[in-house]
């Protein structure tokens, strides 16, 4: 199993445009490189359902929320406020690991991973990056890059690594 969990790094309580559009943007890259999308202290709503509600009247991105409720019917879609254990081994993506960095060949043979993703300009919070087992710099140049084309690139890269080589 194969996680990519966005960590609400915003305020806990207020819903902002962010959340809606990363988790949008998220849904359809997460379905097309067979992974789990977990949300990390979301806690302004009460259920998937109502956050699936809220996704797909905010936003068409991601076809009006039908990669949401695809993962969602395939048990793909996780509301969490701590990290479970089954998700996997826990890797921080970040430009500026402070830890052990995951190679591509420990990439390849991790069996299930769960990446933690944060949101808005700062990031992970350091306690998270150093909780992680691993910290992934997806750029391997220190690059900074905004969130959802970190999404895009970890993924991806995930995909080719694990499967590139069939």
């Amino acid at each position: 199993m194969m996680v990519a969990c966005l960590v609400n790094t915003y305020d806990k309580l207020k819903l902002h445009e962010a959340h809606l559009r990363s988790i949008a943007r998220a849904a359809p890259l997460c379905y097309s490189y067979d992974f789990h999308l977990a949300l990390l202290d979301f806690q302004f709503w009460q259920s998937k359902e109502e956050m699936i509600e809220s996704v797909t009247e905010y936003t068409t991105i991601g076809e009006g929320g039908k990669y949401l409720k695809r993962l969602d019917e395939e048990g793909r879609l996780h509301m969490v406020s701590k990290i479970p254990a089954h998700f996997g081994e826990v890797i921080a993506t970040t430009s500026k690991p402070v830890k052990s960095v995951l190679s591509l060949e420990e990439l390849a043979n991790l069996s299930s991973a769960c990446f933690l993703i944060g949101l808005g300009r700062r990031g992970l919070p350091k306690d998270l990056i150093n909780r992680a087992r691993y910290n992934l710099d997806i750029t391997f140049k220190n690059i900074s890059l905004e969130t959802c084309s970190a999404m895009g690139a970890l993924m991806s890269l995930v995909w080719v690594v694990r499967y590139g080589r069939r």
